[in-house]
């Protein structure tokens, strides 16, 4: 974080970690970054979660031609103001860390802690779909959620993770950080 002059960051690919004690250095999927691809393996079980220059979020399951900043992970929650996920779909009560937006291009970064018992136990993937789709989301995709559910707020952690040296996080590979300017 200190080296990015930065308001939030917000966790977001998935990544080996073995027994989450793992230094985050290997993502799964494709990974852009200022319009340069770092990593060019597309993962077609994941959709692409991209940003142009305009600051549009995108969900597809391909890169869109002119897009900026892009990384991949699922399920996509809503595409194009449409819920696509109900209930827990399988997945159940967990930590979740998601980006969105609004049709009017507001950014939704939302983090739910969990693991918890006595402070938050997660929540299901269909509840998140639906409080997000309340605020206004018309694009909103779930990123990498457990306990690398994190979100920092002008350079202090904001949330409480689950991971397994709580006081010290996880590492983890990237993040969508929202710039001071």
């Amino acid at each position: 974080m200190s080296q990015h002059q930065c308001r939030a960051r917000h966790q977001c690919e998935r990544f080996s970690d073995p027994e989450g004690t793992g230094n985050g250095g290997d993502v799964f999927g494709m990974v852009v970054s200022g319009g340069r691809t770092v990593i060019d393996t597309l993962d077609t079980k994941m959709k692409v979660i991209g940003m142009d220059s305009g600051n549009r979020l995108n969900i597809s399951s391909t890169l869109p031609r002119g897009t900026r900043d892009a990384m991949q992970f699922s399920p996509a929650l809503i595409v194009n103001g449409k819920q696509l996920i109900s209930g827990s779909s399988g997945w159940g009560l967990q930590p979740r860390s998601v980006i969105g937006q609004t049709k009017d291009g507001q950014m939704l970064l939302t983090v739910i802690d969990g693991r918890q018992p006595g402070y938050s136990i997660g929540i299901t993937l269909g509840d998140l779909t639906d409080i997000l789709y309340q605020y206004g989301a018309y694009q909103a995709c779930n990123l990498d959620g457990g306990s690398s559910a994190v979100m920092y707020y002008r350079g202090r952690n904001i949330t409480r993770s689950s991971a397994v040296t709580p006081d010290k996080g996880r590492h983890i590979p990237n993040a969508w950080i929202v710039d001071a300017n």
